[in-house]
Order: structure tokens, then C-alpha cells, then sequence
């Protein structure tokens, strides 16, 4: 059996989701009613600045909306990140016109029908049109809950993608693995890893017995640029970095062999997607690799991938 049961948007207690201009978005028909309501000229309250939030602003603002963006944490898509990277598309968002809001805390809205304000626990309000939430995604485990198989903050599977009953698989946004050994359990809530884990589950279903070394990765598109990141990224500095074409820059996560684990680039359109895919490369071969070449906008990484 497979438990691929995905999740759904989180709801804010504070934020009434009857009211007919709070959107959420998740699901096809969740995008269609919020296109409708995106009209030039509207005021649209966003609440959290990770992926939905970001790209919501940036579609806002190329229909003319107005737009103010709120964020809980210090940064903009501080889970997931790098800060050098978060500040960057800070600078981005305030250059488009969008009202960014780091460090506020929520007290609810004003309204019966519809959300007129957003209310701030520091008294302040923010008047709208129209309201997204976009707060992270809630795993659907009930049923692995009920099945009495192993949870965390989403259903917990070995590498093979099996769960605590060994003849039950789970994969995709619901699943909770470790990227290696001795790293801690996390979801990878992007397509192509549910992609590619409903195919390697399926395999192991029918006996292949594989591991699953899948190297995580994602993009996101905000008005002409691209943040592109693959492997892990998580250390608070970056081994080394290199400055790309444009004013983007892409940089470098090593680990103690000095392999690189993990990637991360911001530039103008699609530019960095070749330079992404060749440290997929790199992360994959496993090679211990030089600061100072990576530093070196004019060292090819192809040439590091011969070493």
C-alpha cells in the first residue's frame, strides 16, 4: 500500500476563513477565485512571506494591486533560504512597491461578511481588499495516525520509503525522511520530489529494493528573476560564493570532506538553471572541491565536475 495522501493549506485562527475575500491557496479552483479577485488598483494583505506569499506579490504587483506583505519572522522565506538570499529578494520585493512587513504579530481582522482591516497586536490596522494566507501546508496523516504508524510532522518512512508497517510506502508532501543517515526528518514540499518519490515507492513496491537518493532542489519565478537551490543549505554561511551575471549570485555549501552538499542561486530569468544543474552534478560525483575555484566566477564548474 501507498499513503500518499499530500496536505492542505494551514489555517490561522485569527484569520475567519468564511470570509468571502480570505484566500487560501492550494488547490486549482483556490487559484481561479483568487485571479478574480486581484484587480488593478485593490488592496491585497498577504499574510507570510514563504514561496505562495512571494509569488502572489509578485503576480499582485505586475496586475497592479497594491500590496502589503506580512510577515511573522525576521526574514523572507527564512525555512528555506539562505539569508543572503532572503535579503536579496527583501530588496526585490521593496523595489516593485511591495509594503514588506518583517516581525508582526497577528490580532485578527475587522469585518463580518468580508476582512476590511488586518489588525496587528501593536495596535496598528491595515485596510484590504482582499486577504491571502499563506502560512505553510498541514500534512494529511490522519490516516496513518489511525493506522498507528510512526509520525513526526509528517508520516515517517526508512529509506526505501517505507513506513513502520514495512508492506506500507508513503510518499510525496505527506512523507517525513532523512536526507542522509544522520540528518534529522524533513518534508520536501515541491513537486519534484513527490514526483519522484511516488516513482521510486512504486518500484520498491514491486520488490527492487532502492534506495532512495533523490537529490532535493526547487525554483521559484518572482517578477524577472529566478531563486534556483539544490541539495542541502541549511549551514548559516555559505562555503563560497561567486557573483553571476546581472547582480546574481550563486552560492556554495560545503560539508566536512568539503563535497558540496547543497546550492543556491538568484538571477535574472533562467540564467542560473545550467549553473544549478551542474552542482546537482557535483553534490552527486562527491568530489572535495576548492574554495577557491568555486569563489572564481572565471573556474568553470564543468571543469570541476573532470577533477
Amino acid at each position: 500500500m501507498l499513503l500518499a495522501t499530500g496536505g492542505r493549506a494551514r489555517c490561522l485562527a485569527q484569520i475567519p476563513r468564511h470570509l468571502s475575500n480570505v484566500f487560501y491557496l492550494r488547490t486549482h479552483d483556490e487559484a481561479l477565485a483568487l485571479r478574480g479577485a486581484l484587480i488593478h488598483g485593490s488592496r491585497l494583505v498577504i499574510i507570510g512571506a514563504g514561496f505562495i506569499g512571494l509569488e502572489v506579490a509578485a503576480t499582485a504587483r505586475a496586475l497592479g494591486c497594491q500590496v502589503t506583505l506580512l510577515e511573522a519572522g525576521p526574514r523572507l522565506a527564512g525555512r528555506v533560504l539562505p539569508e543572503e538570499v532572503s535579503r536579496a529578494l527583501l530588496d526585490l520585493h521593496r523595489q516593485h512597491g511591495v509594503d514588506v512587513q518583517l516581525n508582526v504579530v497577528l490580532e485578527g481582522v475587522q469585518g463580518n461578511e468580508r476582512a476590511e482591516s488586518v489588525l496587528l497586536v501593536d495596535g496598528r490596522s491595515v485596510l484590504c481588499d482582499a486577504v491571502v494566507v499563506g502560512v505553510g501546508m498541514q500534512p494529511n496523516i490522519e490516516l496513518a495516525v489511525a493506522a498507528g504508524l510512526a509520525v513526526g510532522q509528517g508520516i515517517r518512512v526508512d529509506d526505501r520509503l517505507r513506513t513502520s508497517a514495512p508492506d506500507i510506502f508513503a510518499a510525496g508532501d505527506v512523507c517525513e525522511y532523512r536526507l542522509h543517515p544522520e540528518g534529522v526528518y524533513q518534508r520536501q514540499e515541491t513537486w519534484r520530489n513527490a514526483e519522484a518519490q511516488g516513482r521510486h515507492s512504486a518500484l520498491n513496491m514491486l520488490g527492487y529494493d532502492l534506495p532512495f537518493q533523490e537529490v532535493p532542489g526547487f525554483w521559484s519565478d518572482q517578477y524577472d528573476w529566478s531563486v534556483q537551490t539544490v541539495g542541502v543549505t541549511t549551514q548559516p554561511l555559505p562555503s563560497a560564493s561567486r557573483a553571476l551575471a546581472c547582480g546574481g549570485r550563486l552560492l556554495f555549501y560545503l560539508d566536512a570532506q568539503q563535497r558540496l552538499q547543497g546550492a543556491c542561486g538568484l538571477a535574472l530569468g533562467n540564467s542560473v538553471a545550467k549553473d544549478i544543474k551542474l552542482c546537482e552534478r557535483l553534490i552527486v560525483a562527491r568530489t572535495p572541491l576548492s574554495v577557491t575555484m568555486l569563489n572564481d566566477p572565471e573556474c568553470s564548474l564543468k571543469q570541476l565536475l573532470r577533477l
